[in-house]
């Protein structure tokens, strides 16, 4: 095992007992000490706390959706709570061999958060010098979307954000990265692809790739509000122009570096590894 500064939590529903296999069997490959926290599902969410969130972003939010942000939630409060803050996982992260290092090594306190994973869309970062961290860097982002499968969140970082659901809700990942609330970095080449993403990819991520918390999303007529959800994602389109404005000068639009090939061993039956780890042993 590991000895880490970082904690790290992998988010988990009580019936996804493969996934939970999953986690653990990375943790065992990788001498990592995750642990587990209870994901909350629908009906954990009673009524009263789903029509106080589920109105206030740019369509109505779904119950699932408020769990999910609220499970997020928890490890944030114990990140406000903590020195150095902490890693977030979901249970569908595959992750490179080179997380134990980062674990070793808080980030430098200029970021609330730090985005460990690649999912092949391009994003706004900035012409700034990386920051070396732990066998990775770290690139300054303007404008980020997703990525709530694999993450860093610093104390201050974690109290901006639960600030903010005292007023604001969305699905966990707009919640975290709208209003640029959050100062953000990317790590590269990347720490994490979730399990869906490597299929796509052609590499066997060595779960199964259904996912688990979608859900049908409500339509609303005109009566309902749906002018004012409208409203909402007009200026949140609005929003974006000075940032491709930005390409002109401090900004670029790219993906994230990204070596796949550091996830090809998620796939393999952990007796072939070890079987390989054996033979590469009594080779030395």
């Amino acid at each position: 095992m590991v000895d880490t500064v970082l904690p790290a939590y992998f988010i988990n529903l009580d019936r996804a007992v493969e996934r939970r296999d999953f986690m653990e069997r990375q943790a065992r490959r990788l001498g990592l000490g995750l642990e587990r926290v209870r994901a909350l599902e629908g009906p954990d969410v009673d009524h009263r706390t789903f029509a106080s969130l589920s109105r206030r972003w740019q369509r109505p939010i779904t119950r699932i959706e408020i769990a999910v942000l609220l499970s997020h939630a928890q490890l944030w409060e114990r990140a406000a709570a903590s020195t150095d803050g902490l890693v977030v996982l979901e249970d569908d992260a595959v992750l490179s061999p080179r997380l134990a290092a980062f674990l070793r090594s808080p980030p430098p306190t200029e970021w609330d958060n730090v985005n460990l994973e690649w999912y092949g869309r391009r994003k706004f970062f900035r012409r700034s010098k990386p920051v070396g961290q732990a066998g990775t860097r770290l690139t300054a982002v303007a404008r980020e979307k997703t990525g709530t499968a694999a993450y860093y969140v610093s104390p201050a970082g974690a109290r901006k954000l639960l600030d903010a659901l005292a007023t604001d809700a969305a699905p966990a990942d707009a919640f975290m990265y709208q209003h640029g609330r959050l100062r953000i970095a990317q790590a590269e080449p990347a720490l994490a692809v979730q399990a869906h993403i490597l299929a796509g990819e052609g590499i066997d991520p060595g779960i199964a790739t259904v996912t688990q918390i979608h859900q049908p999303r409500l339509r609303l007529t005109l009566r309902e509000g749906a002018i004012k959800y409208r409203a909402r994602r007009i200026a949140g389109q609005f929003a974006l122009i000075r940032y491709q404005l930005g390409r002109l000068g401090p900004l670029e639009l790219r993906c994230p570096a990204v070596d796949l090939d550091e996830f090809r061993q998620a796939g393999e039956p952990e007796a072939d590894l070890q079987s390989r780890s054996s033979i590469a042993q009594s080779e030395r």
